[in-house]
């Protein structure tokens, strides 16, 4: 049986496990100064972060519905199974865009098509859809895989560090009081998904260097003696990953490690000096 992932470019999933895995990635549009780049093929990670603070404007886009009608119907002529795995729809339309392309095609091919909104993006999507695949290589059902990829979901914890609110503001993810205010008594603030919505977990004040490990009383609370797969995502300097990456390994009994790199696409909202840990517990 001819099967596929298929996800979307705010996942950052390092090329390696594309690559081994063979999962399609398609890229949601960013837009520098107002040209339109495909994250991941027009511009890459290093050119973005390098010329950040020297654009004008920065935005994205999801994919639009014409692309992804077009990689769908190549998709379902070559394939038996797809699972399709995207970004939180309160943060990107991709998903809705997914839906919609399926409801309008799928009456044109015999290939079964599983739409997934993770209600995460970055690493947290990420590990799922390798998760999804390591799944499919072994011969687990289609079934069997989405019933692992709840139990992934239920059990997912994610800590993302903001050094400031500006990128919020400009990016209007939060009112310019709230902004402006947080910028006034210098909150730095956590943030984590919550039912598929990014809300502040904690505020923080003054000057940590490493917001992350402030909070690691709230994450062994949160993880306890179980085992982890953790996720360590860093944007524009990667000077922190392997302070996190020892802390973690230290305290936490972890299976595996993965290192990735926030895109274009949640970088633009959320600065380039973000930092996240993103982990599945595993239950004994």
């Amino acid at each position: 049986m001819r099967r596929l992932i298929v996800t979307d470019s705010t996942s950052d999933l390092p090329a390696e496990y594309v690559n081994r895995y063979g999962i399609r990635v398609l890229p949601v549009t960013v837009i520098l100064d107002g040209k339109s780049h495909r994250d991941g093929i027009d511009i890459s990670r290093d050119v973005f972060y390098r010329n950040y603070d020297a654009y004008k404007t920065k935005s994205t886009q999801a994919i639009r519905y014409e692309e992804y009608a077009l990689e769908y119907m190549q998709f379902t002529q070559k394939y038996d199974e797809i699972l399709i795995l995207h970004c939180s729809k309160h943060l990107s339309e991709t998903c809705h865009i997914a839906e919609q392309v399926h409801q309008d095609f799928q009456k044109d091919h015999h290939c079964r098509v599983e739409i997934v909104d993770s209600k995460l993006c970055s690493m947290g999507l990420g590990m799922m859809v390798i998760n999804a695949a390591r799944s499919f290589e072994t011969g687990k059902s289609m079934e069997e895989t989405l019933a692992a990829l709840r139990v992934d979901y239920e059990n997912m914890g994610n800590f993302m560090a903001l050094p400031t609110l500006k990128y919020l503001k400009k990016g209007g993810k939060i009112s310019g009081f709230k902004a402006l205010f947080g910028l006034a008594i210098g909150i730095k603030p956590v943030l984590q998904f919550d039912d598929g919505k990014l809300e502040v977990a904690t505020k923080l004040f003054g000057k940590q260097k490493n917001m992350i490990l402030s909070m690691l009383d709230t994450i062994r609370e949160d993880i306890g003696d179980q085992a982890i797969t953790l996720s360590i995502v860093h944007a524009r300097e990667g000077g922190i990953v392997q302070n996190l990456k020892d802390v973690f390994e230290a305290t936490f009994p972890c299976r595996e490690i993965y290192v990735a790199r926030f895109g274009p696409s949640i970088a633009i909202n959320s600065g380039p000096d973000t930092t996240a840990v993103m982990y599945i517990k595993h239950p004994a």
